[in-house]
């Protein structure tokens, strides 16, 4: 009899869609802190014919986004999150990279883990938006977008004040997590998903791919999309996936939010006469379209999708041209500077929002350095240093 669940070992590696053979890829990968991981031995483990000892259980824990104590239960708890995706097809569910999956399981484990942490330290977090439930028509777009344009106190002269589209990106991120939004920034396949967003416990959460196919201005796209995703439900996660048909998906909207948000009629129309393509075409270039999106700090897409609701494009191209989008590769970082410090990764990664609230738990002892260490995904030494750094940056 094995020390472990020889059934609930093979089925954390099935649930993220990793064959034995990239269990042992993605182990190697890992660095010194991890052992390797071989893919015959981990079918004999899985079988019952030999164990892992606790080194291999970390490594395996690390790929699989889960705590070690997993491996020794009868069966895999219950998420609180569920895989529920809206904007993403049945058939596409199953079909997510294993990255990407991966990253969506750190996704719930970090809103999980950030509820349960406000709450253990009686800290009141203020969300200032609420959920509508229901669907937006047009004409209520229009006032939503108004709105939260004013709320923001978002205009064409903050968009003067930029130089580039990752500052561009940082203003929208920032002003986003002022409003109690949990904004967090990882790895996703761009052919998978672009983001997602959730609510946890009444708290909201973002995803952002890190590397979107147009970098920072992808990125800005991406983090309106789903802040709009977070403005009309509150039921199960939505992802940035063309999946589900017309009708059924909540895809249309988002993306029309995030663009109109980005541009309204009158900017969009006076760029486009300023460099003589306010017409009709049945194609856009992708030059043409880096020509009217530069100066403005957004993406491709949102350029479509305005020439598509100004009836200056077809119907449907925008979908046709995010495929072909998806299929290339990264296109650069965006904005150029400095190279950023593994402190400033890390903040990057888990938000301003998240920060703040870590930075107020740096004195409750009834908080493991552990725990934070598994959450950070640092070494248990290097988190005081953190936490002290990111209370200085944030007080900057």
């Amino acid at each position: 009899m094995t020390w472990i669940s020889t059934s609930i070992l093979k089925k954390a590696r099935e649930q993220l869609g990793l064959s034995p053979i990239a269990v042992e890829e993605s182990s190697k990968k890992l660095g010194k802190f991890y052992t390797p991981i071989q893919a015959e031995q981990l079918c004999k483990w899985e079988e019952g014919s030999s164990e892992p000892n606790l080194e291999d259980l970390e490594t395996l824990a690390e790929l699989y986004v889960c705590p070690v104590g997993h491996f020794f239960l009868q069966e895999i708890p219950k998420e609180n999150l569920s895989l529920s995706f809206r904007g993403l097809s049945s058939e596409k569910q199953q079909k997510l990279s294993p990255s990407s999956r991966q990253t969506l399981r750190r996704f719930f484990t970090l809103a999980e883990w950030t509820t349960h942490l406000i709450a253990s330290i009686g800290v009141e977090w203020s969300v200032k938006i609420q959920p509508s439930n229901r669907s937006v028509s047009d004409t209520e777009l229009d006032t939503l977008v108004q709105r939260e344009r004013n709320h923001f106190g978002f205009s064409s002269e903050i968009r003067k004040q930029w130089h580039n589209s990752n500052q561009a990106f940082l203003w929208w991120r920032k002003n986003i997590e002022k409003q109690g939004v949990f904004c967090f920034q990882m790895k996703l396949e761009p052919g998978d998903i672009r983001g997602a967003s959730t609510w946890f416990e009444d708290y909201p959460f973002i995803l952002v791919n890190h590397q979107d196919v147009e970098a920072a201005a992808g990125r800005i796209f991406t983090l309106l999309h789903e802040y709009g995703h977070l403005l009309t439900s509150n039921e199960g996660l939505a992802c940035d996936f063309r999946g589900l048909k017309t009708g059924e998906n909540p895809e249309p909207f988002a993306n029309k939010f995030a663009a109109r948000m980005l541009l309204n009629y009158d900017e969009f129309s006076q760029r486009l006469k300023e460099i003589g393509k306010y017409q009709f075409n049945k194609t856009w270039a992708d030059q043409i379209l880096d020509e009217v999106r530069y100066p403005l700090f957004v993406s491709r897409d949102v350029v479509l999708i305005m020439l598509e609701d100004m009836n200056l494009a077809p119907i449907g191209l925008y979908q046709e041209k995010r495929a072909q989008w998806e299929k290339f590769k990264i296109w650069g970082r965006g904005g150029g500077g400095s190279r950023p410090t593994k402190k400033e990764l890390k903040l990057r990664e888990i938000g301003y929002s998240l920060g703040r609230v870590l930075t107020m738990s740096r004195n409750e002892r009834n908080l493991p350095l552990d725990d934070l260490s598994y959450v950070l995904d640092m070494k248990v030494e290097k988190v005081p240093e953190f936490l002290d750094w990111t209370h200085k940056e944030l007080q900057g």
